[in-house]
């Protein structure tokens, strides 16, 4: 089989390499698309110390089981599958808090298990148990359900947080992450987003794409916490969910929440440029900040639910697709901010 295989940072070669046997208690898949996550980026740039080399990452997949030796799939089924494999016995896992299994083991992200960028991978009767396997229905556009780890991420933290009837969330940063923290929150009833996006053409892209809340900002400027305060009579947002890897961001976004309001931490910051909080702010005005990672199986199957009932329009974030051997156009396009959503399809 044919898969993108890095062999260490932007040292990513498109090569044949042994196709995996399927196990005699699991299924040998066939991959149907990857989307293209910027923790790959990240990966593809060196920036995971805890990458593994050689490896194959992708960890948005679907893909169709063409061998089976797993009663619950067998050859024919279509699965979206996502990365989180929880053991289901730890403290954490017994107590639906999956993401922070002690034994935790990832699909695809560079730590042993190999993932979507490569034509097959197999799969054993622990993963298929413990894991993130669920059915893509007759009909469904299995290159959409892609999209639903990306969105497992996201309803996991606002779940967490709570996000619901809130009269204003505020989310910083306009790319995938971003614009799906505005839609989920909306499909969790919440009665205004803002989506600031310091970059024009980035936020003219999210506008292109539908999403019409995105207003240019740097979330330091006094000019955002000034339109803030007009929608909220001085209060200041009820949720604010940084959405990008940026230190400073979390400053600030302590400055635009209200008393007794929620920060949401979305994504691990460059730690050479870290910011300091000001936690009096969190003293005083009783501020619930939030970290955000992961999510259980459970949060897995109910962003599918949402992208297969059409209630989250999938297609509204796929910018772009690509074949297997061009990934490193997919990357450099979402490096250089003019995609959403870039997506493998073979």
């Amino acid at each position: 089989m044919y898969a993108q295989v890095l062999y260490g940072p932007k040292d990513l070669r498109y090569e044949e390499v042994e196709t995996p046997v399927c196990p005699s208690d699991g299924v040998l898949v066939k991959t149907i698309a990857c989307g293209i996550c910027a923790s790959d980026l990240r990966t593809y740039n060196g920036g995971t110390a805890s990458a593994i080399y050689p490896s194959i990452s992708g960890h948005e997949i679907a893909a169709e089981v063409i061998e089976s030796n797993y009663e619950r799939f067998p050859a024919g089924t279509k699965l979206c599958i996502a990365p989180v494999i929880a053991c289901g016995s730890c403290w954490y896992c017994k107590r639906g808090y999956g993401n922070q299994c002690d034994n935790l083991k990832m699909i695809g992200i560079a730590a042993g298990i190999p993932g979507g960028f490569g034509e097959y991978i197999a799969f054993d009767q622990y993963m298929l148990d413990h894991g993130c396997f669920n059915v893509i229905p007759d009909g469904a556009n299995a290159v959409q359900t892609t999209l639903a780890e990306t969105a497992s991420s996201v309803l996991n933290a606002q779940i967490n947080a709570n996000v619901v009837m809130e009269d204003l969330v505020v989310i910083v940063g306009s790319g995938a992450i971003g614009c799906l923290h505005s839609e989920v929150a909306k499909i969790r009833g919440t009665k205004e987003t803002l989506i600031v996006e310091v970059n024009p053409e980035k936020a003219e892209m999210a506008r292109q794409r539908g999403f019409s809340t995105v207003v240019t900002y740097n979330s330091g400027d006094q000019e955002l916490k000034n339109l803030i305060m007009e929608k909220t009579e001085g209060r200041g947002a009820d949720t604010v969910i940084c959405a990008c890897p940026v230190g400073q961001v979390q400053a600030d976004a302590l400055e635009l929440v209200r008393k007794k309001g929620k920060v949401i931490f979305f994504g691990g910051i460059d730690m050479k440029k870290p910011a300091i909080l000001n936690t009096n702010l969190i003293h005083y005005k009783e501020i619930t900040v939030h970290g955000a990672n992961a999510y259980s199986p459970e949060v897995n199957k109910q962003a599918l639910d949402l992208i297969l009932s059409g209630r989250l329009n999938a297609e509204q974030f796929i910018t772009n697709t690509y074949e297997l051997k061009d990934l490193e156009a997919g990357y450099i396009n979402l490096t250089e901010g003019k995609s959403l959503k870039n997506v493998i399809v073979y």
